[in-house]
């Protein structure tokens, strides 16, 4: 980051890192299930609904990569264009920074309409294991296209989505709207009409950015700004295009109602206490942690209980909301730190299965619920630095 900084200018945010990282940990938790359903999902088509079959051979995997960009441009482009979809795929753009964390800006529901479309590959006659291998190596290739680092590399560009492409996709100026949706090749959008060379400095983020680094509301308030339009849209068919039609049908006052609604301020964070970097530090310690737990329960969710599964998922989840939370200085942070204290001790009276254990975890948590506003205000204190 600081050699970034230092010869190409680029001024890396550490509140966006932060955020970008928490929505492709989630994802990340949540594929670790959802790959495998989809791997019996695609044996299944594959099985009894293949058009043909196809055998491993080397002109069988370039048809099987250029199949799968094809594939992959028209489920992009239809998350620019059909409102629902573009609801699961916002969240991808809404970054105003440009850098390889801005990958990782992948929602469980994106992921869940991705492997949809995949799953016309098995239907043709690939078998689910090439499948798996090239969604792999098509996916880690679009992790390299996220930088500013890297400038035009002539002919390459002729060919490949480069960097430089995919800037042009991610910025919100007028003119690159709605522009390059391929993923590595470039020909797909010159056929299709929806190619834009680099040309002005691109702007990122989307039109009208969130004023929140909120982990939940990243993912829900497109969904509430929908719903809110959708209610107060009058006809079948006004109503079905706020929903199939394109994104554009929203260009009103959604956004600001539902910020107003459901953002509430909260009380101000005195200036002192603001300047302070020891909630920087407990994030930094509580992601580190996460990622960790998510490498193991990666590596042994299979011989974890279904009532470990859950908790541990439960536990970085909303450590992930802490985290964000965390980022503008919330108080109702202590909350979160409740819940999560409230499992951990549900969670080894239930592993220990007995009565006593159980009865000693829940005096506990009695001691901690009857001191709850003393503990909070030592927390606040403690966390924030003031």
């Amino acid at each position: 980051m600081l050699l970034a900084k230092k010869i190409f200018g680029i001024v890396f945010s550490y509140k966006k890192i932060i955020s970008n990282l928490s929505i492709g940990a989630a994802e990340r938790l949540c594929n670790i299930w959802l790959a495998g359903v989809f791997y019996f999902v695609f044996r299944y088509i594959h099985n009894h609904f293949a058009l043909i079959d196809i055998v491993s051979s080397w002109y069988s995997w370039v048809a099987l990569i250029l199949l799968t960009d094809f594939v992959w441009y028209w489920y992009h482009r239809l998350g620019h264009e059909i409102n629902i979809l573009w609801a699961f795929h916002i969240v991808h753009h809404q970054s105003e920074d440009f850098n390889y964390t801005t990958s990782t800006r992948i929602t469980v529901f994106q992921a869940l309409v991705r492997n949809v479309f995949w799953c016309v590959l098995p239907l043709i006659g690939f078998p689910p294991e090439m499948v798996i291998l090239t969604l792999v190596i098509h996916g880690s290739y679009s992790f390299f296209t996220h930088t500013e680092l890297v400038g035009k590399l002539g002919w390459i560009e002729k060919v490949f989505i480069t960097p430089s492409h995919h800037r042009v996709h991610h910025a919100s100026n007028t003119e690159y709207l709605d522009k390059n949706y391929g993923d590595m090749f470039v020909f797909w959008d010159k056929l299709f009409g929806t190619f834009k060379e680099e040309q002005t400095k691109p702007v990122y983020g989307i039109t009208k950015p969130l004023k929140t680094h909120s982990f939940l509301w990243q993912h829900f308030h497109y969904l509430i700004e929908m719903s809110y339009r959708f209610n107060r849209t009058r006809g079948l068919k006004n109503k079905f295009r706020i929903i199939f039609g394109k994104p554009d049908v929203m260009d009103g006052d959604e956004r600001e109602i539902v910020e107003a609604n459901w953002l509430v301020e909260g009380q101000p964070i005195p200036v002192f206490e603001r300047r302070s970097g020891r909630y920087k530090r407990y994030i930094n310690v509580q992601f580190a942690a996460m990622l960790a737990s998510l490498i193991l329960i990666t590596l042994y969710h299979e011989r974890l209980s279904v009532s470990s599964n859950f908790f541990f998922s439960s536990i970085l989840i909303l450590t992930l909301v802490n985290c964000c939370a965390l980022l503008e200085q919330k108080k109702w942070i202590f909350f979160v730190e409740y819940v999560r204290l409230i499992l951990f001790v549900e969670y080894v009276a239930f592993q220990f299965n007995g009565w006593y254990y159980f009865v000693l975890c829940n005096l506990i948590l009695l001691l901690f619920t009857l001191t709850y506003n003393t503990l909070r205000k030592k927390y606040i204190q403690l966390v924030y630095q003031y």
